[in-house]
């Protein structure tokens, strides 16, 4: 009987240790809080609407009248297609303008060319993840450069990506 009452004793004292243990604030240092601590709730709408956009891209050469008029491209930014900013059943370019959390981000995009009998794809991306800073835009360009069947020349095609400071007073 003694012996029960003391595992129980060593039941509850366990027990309040894993419950006190859990119930403490965790703790970080303040170097760390930018990357730790994310916002309770997103700013506003309207206050949204006054952050420019951080990410542009664009991609020319995508369809032309004669030889590669149902080419497309499809455009993934951390595996979620993103749609571009107009959309025509017949276009050169696929313009894509965007806003993004401050990080580095995986960027892809997927060049689909009817090629003789059949549609093929073909890969478009930057030599590195792209990183999108609070007061910098991130550009990514790309010319496709095509053979007579529409298919890209290069294996891979890869985007020009170039930074430009972003003055946020302008923007308010």
């Amino acid at each position: 009987m003694k012996h029960l009452k003391y595992s129980g004793m060593a039941v509850l004292l366990i027990v309040t240790i894993i419950i006190g243990g859990c119930s403490m604030h965790p703790k970080i240092k303040a170097n760390d809080s930018y990357a730790r601590i994310k916002p309770v709730a997103p700013l506003p709408e309207y206050e949204r609407m006054k952050v420019p956009h951080n990410l542009s891209i664009v991609v020319e050469n995508v369809a032309d009248m004669n030889n590669s008029y149902k080419n497309r491209v499809r455009l993934y930014v951390n595996k979620y297609e993103i749609e571009p900013d107009e959309i025509f059943n017949y276009k050169s370019s696929y313009k894509y303008n965007m806003k993004l959390q401050p990080g580095i981000y995986e960027i892809k995009a997927l060049y689909y060319a009817h090629t003789g009998w059949k549609e093929s794809s073909f890969t478009i991306k930057p030599r590195d993840r792209v990183k999108i800073y609070l007061n910098k835009k991130a550009t990514l360009n790309v010319t496709l450069k095509k053979n007579h069947w529409g298919a890209p020349v290069d294996k891979v095609t890869y985007f020009e990506l170039d930074y430009e400071d972003i003055d946020l007073n302008k923007s308010q």
